[in-house]
């Protein structure tokens, strides 16, 4: 057993790399006769070793190299590989449409740059060059997509045995900055709300009383025959039950899409007398089946795919009209733009309001960690009854 062990550390070493199994390490032997240990990390021996060696002994390398190419030197070159493995991808994690256009955008880059280095060749180097030419500017955020995404393209790739290691994952990932966006405060909360036309102040009023973010929000319907996991809408009761809080008129069922997966995405919300109001406030003379509507000033013959109806508003409208009257009011005029509140903020005011009542948020936000109780819906979908509990702004 300890031989097969022994040939399968030693297989498919570059030339002059030698496994040490009294130490359990690699060590290479250096042009000047010397040897240097390269540690324990099998592949990262390998990488290094192939480094000094294209290097040190260019022959060598270019040699190996084209070994472990493909058949042709043109088909070794990685950028000619990039589609079939952007395929795979696509067909293997099925990413949403939004996360396939962006890498798609990234596999032309990946393409260009690429197009002439052999797969086996690709070096931290390359991920540095890479990065220096298409994202020289990137916030630290964006430079670790970009790293992610090239680890996993070259991790499909060593799948396919085009690499042997995977310079990516030596990539140091960038330290985030701390979040300069300010909380929203509930003096700047009234003076937007005062500015806002109606059907942004019932996002506005929705989204402080649920807890939830703008695509839920958005996806609110007046009336829903029955409760439906994947439908965000009212489910009103034929008769308002009196509870020890207040009147419940019915359920506000709201699907979170974020964490569809978690059995904490599918929230009951009762419908007391504030969330009522809102509801019944927001209908005017345009028919529409969403609480939150409008008649856009220009109609397309194309929808948006993040809504089904012409009146519906989509969630990037909901968030730039909330930034456009916050900026015309003027209330956070003395922060720069990267620092004033977003709607999103809306969702952190009303979690902070609940806990100032005494009531947990976590559940009605839809966290995954919230203790509740569970009920059960006639399709068997698990959803999770919050208490019922109301925010007084005035």
């Amino acid at each position: 057993m300890a031989d097969v062990r022994k040939r399968k550390l030693t297989k498919h070493l570059p030339e002059h790399v030698y496994y040490d199994a009294r130490r359990g390490s690699y060590r290479i032997k250096l042009v000047d006769g010397r040897y240097k240990q390269l540690g324990k990390d099998r592949e990262v021996a390998i990488s290094v070793a192939k480094e000094y060696n294209r290097i040190a002994r260019p022959k060598v390398g270019i040699t190996v190299d084209k070994l472990l190419n493909a058949d042709s030197e043109t088909e070794s070159y990685f950028g000619h590989h990039v589609d079939g493995l952007l395929k795979r991808i696509f067909k293997e994690e099925q990413p949403s449409d939004d996360f396939k256009r962006t890498m798609e955008k990234d596999a032309l880059r990946v393409k260009e740059f690429f197009i002439n280095v052999p797969a086996s060749e690709i070096s931290l180097q390359h991920v540095n060059d890479y990065l220096a030419e298409y994202h020289p500017e990137a916030s630290p955020n964006v430079q670790n997509r970009k790293v992610a995404w090239l680890k996993k393209l070259f991790s499909y790739a060593i799948d396919e045995s085009l690499m042997t290691v995977n310079p990516a994952s030596f990539k140091k990932r960038k330290r985030l900055n701390e979040k300069k966006r300010q909380r929203l405060k509930l003096d700047w909360y009234h003076e937007i709300h005062a500015a806002a036309p109606l059907w942004l102040q019932t996002a506005m009023d929705l989204s402080l009383q649920t807890t939830h973010a703008r695509l839920e929000i958005s996806r609110i319907r007046y009336n829903l025959k029955t409760p439906d996991s994947k439908t965000c809408g009212c489910y009103w009761f034929k008769k308002p039950e009196l509870t020890a809080s207040g009147l419940v008129y019915g359920k506000l069922y709201i699907h979170r899409q974020k964490v569809q997966h978690k059995e904490a995405a599918h929230v009951a919300i009762p419908i007391g007398d504030t969330l009522k109001l809102i509801i019944d406030r927001s209908r005017d003379s345009l028919i529409s089946n969403f609480v939150v509507h409008r008649l856009p000033e220009r109609c397309s013959n194309t929808l948006s795919k993040e809504v089904s109806h012409l009146t519906q508003v989509a969630p990037d409208y909901i968030s730039r009209s909330f930034s456009k009257v916050r900026d015309q009011v003027g209330c956070c005029d003395h922060l720069t733009l990267s620092q004033r509140p977003t709607f999103h903020e809306i969702r952190a005011l009303a979690a902070h309001l609940f806990d100032k009542q005494g009531i947990d948020p976590q559940s009605r936000m839809a966290h995954t960690d919230a203790k509740s109780t569970k009920i059960y819906t006639e399709n068997h979908v698990q959803w999770v009854e919050v208490p019922f509990a109301e925010i007084k702004v005035k």
